[in-house]
């Protein structure tokens, strides 16, 4: 039996990246044919799960790492189950990404240090409580993850997205019919996001895509206003984003910064669309996700030159892109699941 533990106030808004993670891991176990179930956790329930499972060898993936203590109460009390955890970021590294690290306030940076540290302490008993890690980012994979549970621990289990199957009636339009546009899905206010906020507009306002439209969605749960370029087009807030993708060219994801998977990445390959992504980010996909994606400093003419002369054309293997996305997810997930 396969229990796919939903933390109950965590799982996500619709459209955010976790809740299309464990839309997508929901699809994978409906398609492997075992039995499963779901248990929504929440937070001082998990000896209810511990009567269910007892002394079965059965397979818990657990989602993910806010809960240390209740997985090593499952542990103690399931000797004989297998745990596999999902990660989703680098979560200390994230965190202090995100962190103002303000020097001036005197409880500024300690808080800064001490929220590095408690995370760093928090997965590091997540990963010895779990049998085996399910990771989402090779990078996070290799230099957190790795380091946190020793490589032997961690498996490699992409994204993969599931829009295609929430939305099977809204298909991807022919090139020849697409908006010659460039989408931004916004994300949240912090460092990352206003750095995504920041590399758009900069692409914008190049010469070089005088030609195309640009397009925005508003700041993932977030009122504010970005201060747009002119030739932006504002398009509100959008759950779901399938709709869009569908229709336009390309998609840009310009923050330099941030860990994890960048969803929206797979979403626009599966999609069909060129994805327009940072550098310094296009070195930590997948060679499968790097080979399909387009490094774009917005600030380097080269990069933007490039960049203008791949958009006039279809990307390499569109149709193909989704099928190949699910078949590496699905092989991945089977490989962990039933090792």
């Amino acid at each position: 039996m396969i229990w796919l533990v939903v933390p109950e106030n965590y799982e996500g808004a619709r459209g955010a990246g976790q809740w299309k993670d464990l839309q997508g891991i929901r699809l994978v176990l409906g398609q492997l044919g075992a039995p499963w179930d779901e248990f929504r956790f929440a937070g001082d329930n998990v000896g209810e799960l511990a009567a269910r499972i007892g002394g079965s060898e059965d397979v818990a993936i657990w989602y993910y790492t806010f809960w240390p203590e209740q997985m090593e109460e499952m542990r103690a009390r399931c000797p004989r189950v297998r745990i596999v955890l999902r990660t989703v970021n680098a979560e200390a590294f994230q965190h202090w990404t995100r962190a103002e690290k303000d020097w001036s306030r005197i409880r500024g940076l300690p808080r800064d240090v001490y929220g590095f540290l408690r995370l760093l302490v928090r997965d590091r008993r997540c990963c010895r409580a779990a049998d085996v890690l399910a990771g989402i980012s090779r990078w996070d994979d290799v230099h957190y993850w790795g380091w946190l549970a020793g490589r032997g621990k961690v498996r490699f289990v992409p994204y993969a997205s599931p829009w295609p199957f929430l939305m099977p009636e809204t298909k991807p339009l022919p090139w020849e019919r697409r908006d010659p546009a460039i989408a931004c899905l916004a994300g949240t206010r912090d460092t990352i996001g206003r750095g995504h906020v920041a590399g758009f507009a900069a692409l914008a306002r190049r010469p070089e895509l005088s030609a195309w439209r640009f397009q925005s969605s508003d700041g993932f749960m977030d009122a504010s206003r970005d201060d747009w370029p002119a030739g932006v087009e504002r398009l509100g807030r959008i759950g779901e984003p399938w709709e869009l993708l569908v229709r336009v060219r390309a998609v840009a994801v310009l923050s330099p910064l941030g860990f994890g998977c960048k969803t929206t990445v797979a979403d626009a390959m599966a999609a069909g669309c060129h994805v327009l992504i940072h550098p310094r980010q296009h070195a930590r996909l997948s060679p499968e996700e790097q080979a399909r994606c387009l490094p774009v400093d917005p600030d380097s003419a080269a990069d933007v030159c490039r960049a203008a002369e791949a958009l006039s054309r279809p990307p390499p293997d569109a149709g193909s892109a989704q099928g190949e996305q699910w078949a590496r997810g699905l092989a991945a997930w089977k490989e962990v699941l039933f090792p």
